[in-house]
C-alpha cells in the first residue's frame, strides 16, 4: 500500500512538471511583456491587402463618411487623431456588425494657411520671398510641398490604424475638384445668389490678402501691451488711447475726441456726436480744422455713438472701420483710404506717406504733441485682432470682392435642424446653429492668393466700360463678352482665388464627381455622418449644408456629430502659439526631451515657429515633459483617446493617462497568457455546473456587451471605453483571474473546467468587443490565441469577426447574482484598505462578519486570492466573539471586518497611524463644507 502511495506521488508530481512545461510551451511566441511597436508594424500592410477597408458592393445601403481633411500644411496634431480615433472607432464597429461602410480620407490645400507656411518657410531657410519668385515658380514649390506633407500625413493616419478606403482618396485642387467648384460657382450665380460688390473686409497686410472671421484671433489687451508684429524691428504699443483735440472753425473751442487708432487721422472725415451728449450736442452741424490738411470737416449727429466711450466724440475714418463704414454711409461721406494693402501710408496720408502704419503712429503722435493737440495718453482696455496665419495685425479695408448672399440658404440650414432632417449631435448647440444662421452675413468669398481655386469671373473691358461675366473658361467669357457686347472686347480672369471654405463646403457632393450624376454620386450622397470639431460649426458644417440643400435638393450628411476642442492636461488650448501642441507620433513612439526641442527647434529653422512661439514650447517641453514622453502605442493612444467625452466644450489630454493604457494593453496580454497557462489545446465544452465567481463574470461579460453597443449607437465613446476598462482591468483581472487560481489548484475537475470555459469566453468575447478601439493590439493577441484555442475562430484579422452582442450573451446575465456578489467584492476591498498600513510579514488575522454569510463563503477562496491573504475566518453575524487588539471596518453595518494584530506595541502604533488619517480626513471635509455654506 505504502509502494502504491509512493508511485502515486511521484506520478502526479510528473503529471503537475509536464503539465507546467506544456502551458509554458504554449507561450513561447508570446513576448513577457507588451510591446506596442512589435505589434503595430506588422497589421496595417495586411489590412489593406485583403480589402478589409473598401465597401461593400453587395450591399444596397452604405455607411458614408468623409474624413475632414487635414490642411498640406504640415505633420497631423492630436485634434486631427481624436477625429480620426472616433471616425475610425465608428467604421471598423459598422463592419464587423455587417454593415457596408466606405470612409474617404482626402487632403485640403488650405490656400492661405498653406501659402502663408511655405512663405515663411521659403524666406527662413532659402532667403527668398514669394515676390522674388515667378507666379509658375511659386506654384510649382507648393505641389512640391504639397505631395511631400500629403504623403507624411497618410504615413500618421496609417500609424493612427484608420481603416480608410486608400483607393477613393481625394484632394481639394484636384482636377474633379475644381470642376465641381467652377459648377457650383456658375450656378449659385445663375440663382442670383453671388454679386460683386465694394465692402470693409478683414486684410492681412502680411499675406496682402482678405482672410475669414475663423483666421481672425482677437487679442484682449487690458492696459499698454507690447506686442511682436510682423515687419517690425520694435514691438508694439497697443492697450492705449489717445484724447486728441479738434479746434472748431472760426472759435477757440476744442472738441476733445478719444481714439485707439490715431494713425488714421489722415483719413477723418467728420467727427460724430451723440445727438444726446451733454457737452458737445450744442456743436453738431459746425465745423472743425484737420490736424494735418488745410481743410475743414463737419461735425454730424449720430445715434451710434456710445456716452461711454472715450470723451463721447468720435472721429469718423470710414475707410479703416467698420462701424464708421456705416455711419458714413448714412451721412453720405467722403472714403479716403490712407493705409495700403502693404500696411504701408498711401498719399492720402500726406508728409506720412510710405511710413510702415505704426511708426506713421508714433510720427503723428509726436506731431499732434507739438501743436499742442495731444491732450493725453493712456491706458484702455482692446480687442486686438490678429491673424492666425502670419501674427500681423489685422486691417479693415475696403474692397471690392465677391460676395455670397447666404440669407435664403441660412433659412433652409435652419429648417433641416429644426425639423430633425438633420440630426445634430450633441443637440446643445442647436440654439446656436439658428442664432448664427438667423443673423448671417453674406460670404466673401475672394481671396488675394496664388494658391487656391481661380474665380471663373471674367472682367470685359469694352468702349471705356467694365463688366463682369461668370464662365467656365477663358473661351467661353470671350464668346459670351462678344455676343453682348461686340467683337471689340477683352476678357481677363479675375487674380484673385476662393475661399478655401467655399470648395470645403462642397466636399460631400464633390467627392463623388458633382455636377456630374455618377454612380457613386447616386449611391453614396448624402453622407451618413459628419464627425468634426466644434469650433468650426459655422465656417465648415453650416455651410456645407446650406450649400449642399442650394446645390442637390438634399442634406449633405444625415448626421452632424460635434466634438469640443482639445486641451493639454491643464486644462490649456492647444496651438502652437501656446507651445503644447503634441504629435500623435511622439505618443505612439516615445521622444526624449532633447529630441522633442531638437523638433521645436527644426520647426523654428524653417519657419513654422516664431522665436517667441519657441522659446515657448522649449519651456513647455521643460516643464511638462521633463524625462520626455514614454512610447505608449497607437492603441493606447486610441484607447486614451476614446475615453474623452468628446461632447463636452473640451477636453484635457494626458499623457500619463496615455501611459496607464498601456500598461492596460499590458494587462490585455498578461490575462491571454494565464489563460493559456490554465488551458489546453482541447475545446472547452460548455460546463454543466459553473460556481458563483463564474457566473458573476459571465453576466458582468453580458452586461459590458450591452453597455458597449448601446454607447456605440449613441456615439458615446467614453462609456463605451469606460465599460471595456471597467470590465477587463478589474472585474476580469484583478477579481476574476486572481479568484480562480486557488480553484485552479483545488484539482476539482469540475470547477477547473467551469473556470477555464469562463475565462476562454470572457477573453474571446473581450478581444473582439476591443477590436475597434485597440486593432493591433486585439488582432494581434486573437489571431495568438485562435492558434492554440479551438474556442477561438479562426480569422486572419478581427475584421473578418462579428461584434458581440447582448442577445447571444442574454442567458448568462443574472442581476441578483450580481448585486449579492458586490457584498463580496466590497468585503474584499475594505480588507485592502484596512490592510493599507500593515506588512503582511505581521502577525494579524481578518475575520469577517457578516450577515451574507452564504454568498461569501462560497467565495472565500476568492475573498483569499485576491486580498492575497490566508488568516482570514468567516464568521456569522450570531458567532463572533471579539478579540483583543481589533480594529473594526463598519462602514457597512451587515458586514463588519475586524482586523486583529497580536503584537501590542504595532497594534498600538496602527491605532496612532489610522487616527492621524481619520482627522486628516476631518478636517478636509470640514473645510470643504465651510467653503461650500460660506455666504458674503
Amino acid at each position: 500500500m505504502n509502494g502504491n502511495r509512493a508511485l502515486l506521488l511521484v506520478h502526479l508530481k510528473w503529471s503537475h512538471v509536464s503539465r507546467r512545461m506544456l502551458s509554458e510551451s504554449r507561450l513561447t511566441d508570446f513576448p513577457v511583456s507588451y510591446k506596442p511597436k512589435e505589434i503595430e508594424e506588422k497589421w496595417y500592410g495586411l489590412w489593406e491587402e485583403k480589402g478589409y477597408f473598401n465597401v461593400k458592393n453587395d450591399k444596397n445601403c452604405h455607411y458614408t463618411m468623409i474624413l475632414p481633411p487635414p490642411n498640406v500644411t504640415g505633420n497631423l496634431h492630436l485634434g486631427h487623431a481624436l477625429t480620426t480615433t472616433v471616425q475610425d472607432i465608428l467604421a471598423r464597429w459598422l463592419r464587423m456588425k455587417g454593415d457596408s461602410v466606405l470612409w474617404i480620407p482626402g487632403l485640403d490645400h488650405a490656400g492661405i494657411a498653406t501659402q502663408a507656411v511655405v512663405e515663411k518657410y521659403l524666406y527662413k531657410t532659402k532667403g527668398i520671398k514669394r515676390h522674388d519668385m515667378t507666379e509658375e515658380e511659386f506654384l510649382s514649390f507648393i505641389w512640391k510641398w504639397n505631395e511631400d506633407k500629403g504623403s507624411a500625413i497618410y504615413r500618421q493616419l496609417r500609424k493612427l490604424g484608420a481603416s480608410l478606403d486608400w483607393s477613393k482618396h481625394y484632394f481639394t485642387m484636384s482636377k474633379s475638384h475644381q470642376e465641381s467648384v467652377t459648377e457650383a460657382f456658375i450656378t449659385l450665380y445663375e440663382r442670383n445668389l453671388l454679386y460683386r460688390d465694394k465692402a470693409m473686409i478683414n486684410w492681412s497686410p502680411s499675406l496682402c490678402s482678405g482672410i475669414s472671421d475663423i483666421e481672425v484671433d482677437h487679442l484682449r489687451v487690458m492696459k499698454r501691451t507690447d506686442i511682436e508684429v510682423p515687419g517690425y524691428k520694435k514691438k508694439v504699443t497697443f492697450g492705449q488711447i489717445v484724447d486728441i483735440a479738434y479746434k472748431l472753425k472760426d472759435s477757440d473751442e476744442t472738441i476733445i475726441v478719444s481714439t485707439t487708432r490715431p494713425e488714421t487721422i489722415c483719413g477723418d472725415v467728420a467727427i460724430a456726436i451723440n445727438p444726446n451728449h451733454t457737452l458737445y450736442s450744442r456743436y453738431i452741424g459746425r465745423f472743425v480744422s484737420h490736424p494735418f490738411k488745410n481743410s475743414s470737416i463737419p461735425v454730424i449727429a449720430d445715434d451710434s455713438v456710445s456716452l461711454e466711450f472715450g470723451t463721447g466724440a468720435m472721429k469718423v475714418t470710414p475707410a479703416h472701420d467698420v462701424e464708421d463704414y456705416r455711419i458714413a454711409k448714412r451721412h453720405n461721406l467722403e472714403i479716403i483710404n490712407v493705409i495700403g494693402e502693404d500696411g504701408k501710408m498711401t498719399e492720402h496720408a500726406g508728409q506720412f506717406q510710405n511710413l510702415p502704419r505704426y511708426i506713421a503712429r508714433n510720427e503723428i503722435i509726436s506731431e499732434l504733441s507739438q501743436k499742442g493737440l495731444l491732450k493725453s495718453t493712456r491706458d484702455h482696455e482692446m480687442i486686438v485682432p490678429v491673424c492666425s496665419r502670419t501674427g500681423d495685425i489685422v486691417e479693415y479695408m475696403l474692397k471690392e470682392q465677391w460676395f455670397l448672399n447666404c440669407k435664403s440658404m441660412a433659412q433652409l440650414a435652419i429648417s433641416a435642424v429644426r425639423d430633425k432632417s438633420l440630426k445634430m449631435d450633441p443637440p446643445l448647440y442647436e440654439e446656436a446653429w439658428f442664432s448664427w444662421l438667423n443673423d448671417i452675413k453674406d460670404w466673401c468669398l475672394s481671396r488675394q492668393l496664388i494658391w487656391g481655386h481661380r474665380i471663373p469671373a471674367y472682367r470685359c473691358d469694352y468702349e471705356n466700360q467694365s463688366k463682369w461675366l461668370i464662365a467656365r473658361s477663358e473661351e467661353e467669357a470671350l464668346k459670351l463678352a462678344r455676343e453682348k457686347y461686340g467683337n471689340e472686347v477683352e476678357v481677363k480672369q479675375d487674380n484673385d482665388v476662393l475661399d478655401t471654405w467655399f470648395s470645403s463646403a462642397l466636399l460631400p457632393s464633390s467627392v463623388w464627381g458633382w455636377p456630374n450624376q455618377t454612380e457613386n454620386f447616386k449611391k453614396f450622397y448624402p453622407l451618413s455622418l459628419l464627425v468634426t470639431g466644434q469650433d468650426i460649426l459655422f465656417f465648415w458644417a453650416a455651410r456645407m449644408t446650406m450649400i449642399g440643400l442650394v446645390l442637390t435638393n438634399k442634406l449633405p450628411f444625415k448626421e452632424l456629430l460635434l466634438h469640443g476642442i482639445l486641451c493639454d492636461a491643464q486644462g490649456k488650448k492647444m496651438s502652437k502659439s501656446a507651445g503644447n501642441v503634441i504629435s500623435p507620433e511622439n505618443v505612439i513612439n516615445g521622444i526624449s526631451l532633447k529630441d522633442l526641442n531638437k523638433q521645436s527647434q527644426e520647426s523654428h529653422d524653417s519657419g513654422i515657429l516664431s522665436f517667441n512661439e519657441l522659446k515657448r514650447t522649449f519651456s513647455i517641453n521643460t516643464k511638462t515633459y521633463p524625462n520626455g514622453i514614454p512610447e505608449c502605442g497607437a492603441d493606447a493612444l486610441r484607447f486614451t483617446l476614446s475615453s474623452l467625452n468628446i461632447k463636452n466644450l473640451t477636453n484635457s489630454f494626458n499623457v500619463e493617462q496615455c501611459l496607464s493604457n498601456k500598461f492596460f494593453c499590458n494587462k490585455i496580454l498578461q490575462a491571454c497568457k494565464y489563460t493559456l497557462r490554465m488551458t489546453n489545446d482541447d475545446y472547452i465544452p460548455i460546463p454543466t455546473e459553473l460556481s458563483t465567481l463564474d457566473c458573476w463574470i459571465l453576466s458582468r461579460l453580458a452586461h459590458m456587451v450591452k453597455i458597449v453597443n448601446d454607447s456605440l449607437s449613441e456615439k458615446s465613446l467614453h462609456k463605451a471605453s469606460s465599460a471595456i476598462k471597467q470590465f477587463l482591468y478589474y472585474e476580469f483581472c484583478d477579481y476574476y483571474i486572481e479568484g480562480t487560481k486557488l480553484g485552479f489548484q483545488s484539482g476539482k475537475s469540475s470547477l477547473i473546467l467551469a473556470h477555464q470555459f469562463a475565462l476562454i469566453t470572457c477573453l474571446e468575447i473581450s478581444l473582439r468587443i476591443m477590436a475597434p478601439f485597440t486593432p493591433f493590439l486585439t488582432d494581434e493577441l486573437y489571431i495568438k490565441m485562435s492558434q492554440k484555442c479551438p474556442n477561438f475562430s479562426s480569422f486572419q484579422s478581427l475584421m473578418e469577426a462579428s461584434y458581440p452582442t447582448f442577445k447571444e450573451l442574454q442567458e448568462y446575465e443574472n442581476l441578483d447574482l450580481e448585486e449579492q456578489m458586490n457584498t463580496v467584492i466590497n468585503s474584499i476591498n475594505r480588507i485592502r484598505g484596512l490592510l493599507t498600513n500593515v506588512s503582511k510579514k505581521l502577525n494579524f488575522e481578518v475575520h469577517i462578519v457578516s450577515e451574507e454569510y452564504e454568498m461569501h463563503s462560497k467565495n472565500i477562496n476568492v475573498i483569499k486570492a485576491v486580498s492575497k491573504i490566508d488568516n482570514i475566518k468567516l464568521l456569522s453575524s450570531n458567532n463572533y466573539v471579539e478579540r483583543k487588539n481589533n480594529l473594526c471596518d463598519n462602514t457597512m453595518p451587515n458586514c463588519l471586518i475586524y482586523l486583529i494584530v497580536e503584537d501590542d506595541a504595532v497594534f498600538e502604533e496602527l491605532t496612532c497611524k489610522l487616527e492621524k488619517r481619520k482627522q486628516n480626513v476631518e478636517k478636509k471635509l470640514l473645510k470643504r463644507y465651510s467653503k461650500s455654506t460660506h455666504v458674503e
